[in-house]
């Protein structure tokens, strides 16, 4: 998930929410892997990532307020891990590695 527009069609379909992009933020900053917040990346996970990670985040607050975080290989951008969470509560998960399992 790499545009606002990408989030927009995953929340609609997931979660069943429309969401206005225009009130949709966005940051991207790279971290160690020491530096993610295990209540977030599960350390299943994250011996998955490699080290550094950058990891794109989006918040949006209507009704709820929601949190989609996205790991990013941090030499390519390739989406490594993805995490929502509704009212600080993690509501989906899923590993988007190659050839790893995926939680959902």
């Amino acid at each position: 998930m790499n545009s606002k527009e990408e989030l927009k069609i995953f929340m609609k379909e997931q979660f069943g929410i429309a969401i206005d992009t225009a009130k949709l933020t966005e940051e991207a900053v790279q971290l160690y892997l020491n530096e993610l917040d295990e209540e977030i990346v599960p350390p299943t996970v994250l011996k998955s990532l490699p080290d550094p990670v950058v990891f794109q985040t989006y918040s949006y607050d209507e009704e709820s307020e929601w949190i989609i975080g996205v790991a990013l290989e941090a030499e390519t951008n390739n989406p490594l891990f993805l995490v929502c969470l509704k009212d600080g509560v993690r509501v989906f998960e899923k590993l988007l590695i190659e050839g790893e399992s995926n939680n959902d």
